[in-house]
């Protein structure tokens, strides 16, 4: 899998830049600030992913404009592909594969551009809420199943709608009335997602700790568990795909939802759900987040995103592309190691850097940025 070609309009700072990217590794080179994050962050909203960075339209439109247009051209599965993306100013992505958009394929989405992205500030995805180790597991569930990304799309409608007669209800016996419905379609649509979580979740389990021994040196023991507290009302549920079916688990959240009603009329917000679930991470039996050194910490999220690029690979077929954004700088010279190696044995890489120099591999081909500007291939 790869990206051949990369036009930008309006994107960041880019007014218009075109780039063409070789199978191996791509590096790109250029001075803080001149825009070499945002051209991987440009690859991921071609790929379906969005920002990495966690930015809305307003961030990614160039001031002045209302839209930017990324295209792309590539191969998956050995077949061409090309994708578009409009990104309007005031929100909402739009994206088309081969002239198709992506929201009608359905099962056909397979032939979307796969990217796994490293970055520095991946140690968010052990430090910070739970919102950052939910988008791990969404985001797999969306690479590997056709309709991953379309079922957390409906429970995330669901959700809005259920809020919004939350809200409504104190007012309109309507409202109230319905809630009854809508809590059926919000067990049932939030099963379907905790089912996707945790079907990446065990595929995930065993690789994370692989990654972790051979990054970190150490023989410690990872534990990686889903953490849904509406399973037992006590904050501490857990759960594993094969212990619990989704139909249990739509029972179980629709009850959830009964117990709560009262709570979530008061704050007009639904309290318990998939959209509260959290990711929880041990090394040696102590929350990784709160215990763990700064080294274990990056470790780790080096093994999640490891674990990840192993999954798509293994799930796909073939590798996906490979963006590196800066990471070498923040890495010692035992984990730079370990991603080196998984870099030589994978296929395209587009890597950032300020420069070449004593970079660990040899690129065979290196862009260079300036201002917003695709200057030079070499």
């Amino acid at each position: 899998m790869q990206i051949r070609g990369l036009h930008l309009t309006d994107f960041r700072n880019y007014a218009e830049a075109t780039a063409e990217f070789t199978p191996g590794l791509n590096l790109v080179v250029g001075r803080n600030g001149q825009g070499k994050t945002n051209l991987i962050e440009a690859i991921n909203v071609l790929c379906g992913l969005g920002s990495h960075r966690g930015a809305g339209g307003e961030a990614m439109v160039r001031q002045g404009a209302e839209r930017a247009v990324l295209s792309g051209t590539g191969s998956v599965a050995g077949r061409g592909v090309r994708v578009d993306a409009e990104v309007k100013r005031t929100g909402g992505t739009r994206l088309m594969v081969n002239r198709v958009a992506v929201e009608r394929m359905g099962a056909s989405n397979a032939g979307l551009l796969v990217a796994v992205t490293f970055s520095p500030d991946d140690l968010v995805i052990i430090k910070g809420g739970p919102e950052e180790r939910r988008r791990l597991l969404d985001q797999g569930a969306a690479r590997v199943r056709p309709l991953g990304a379309p079922e957390r799309q409906e429970f995330e409608r669901v959700l809005r709608q259920r809020t919004g007669l939350l809200k409504a209800a104190p007012s309109s016996h309507r409202a109230l009335a319905t809630l009854d419905v809508w809590d059926e379609s919000f067990a049932k649509a939030g099963a379907v997602v905790v089912r996707n979580r945790l079907a990446v979740l065990d595929k995930l389990r065993p690789e994370v700790r692989r990654r972790y021994r051979a990054v970190s040196g150490l023989n410690a023991e990872v534990s990686v568990t889903y953490r849904a507290s509406w399973l037992d009302g006590s904050g501490s549920g857990s759960v594993s795909e094969g212990v619990i079916s989704e139909d249990e688990l739509r029972v179980a959240l629709f009850d959830a939802l009964a117990r709560s009603r009262s709570r979530d009329l008061e704050r007009g917000v639904t309290t318990v759900g998939p959209h509260r679930d959290d990711l929880e991470l041990l090394l040696e039996g102590a929350d990784a987040r709160l215990f763990a050194s700064q080294g274990e910490q990056r470790s780790l999220a080096l093994s999640l995103r490891m674990a990840e690029r192993d999954l798509v690979a293994a799930n796909r077929g073939e590798d996906p592309i490979l963006l590196l954004d800066d990471i070498f700088s923040e890495l010692d010279e035992a984990r730079r190691g370990h991603l080196v190696e998984m870099v030589a044995g994978s296929g395209q890489t587009i890597a950032t850097a300020t420069s070449d120099a004593g970079w660990p591999l040899a690129a065979t081909q290196t862009l260079v940025i300036e201002a917003g500007r695709v200057v030079a291939h070499a």
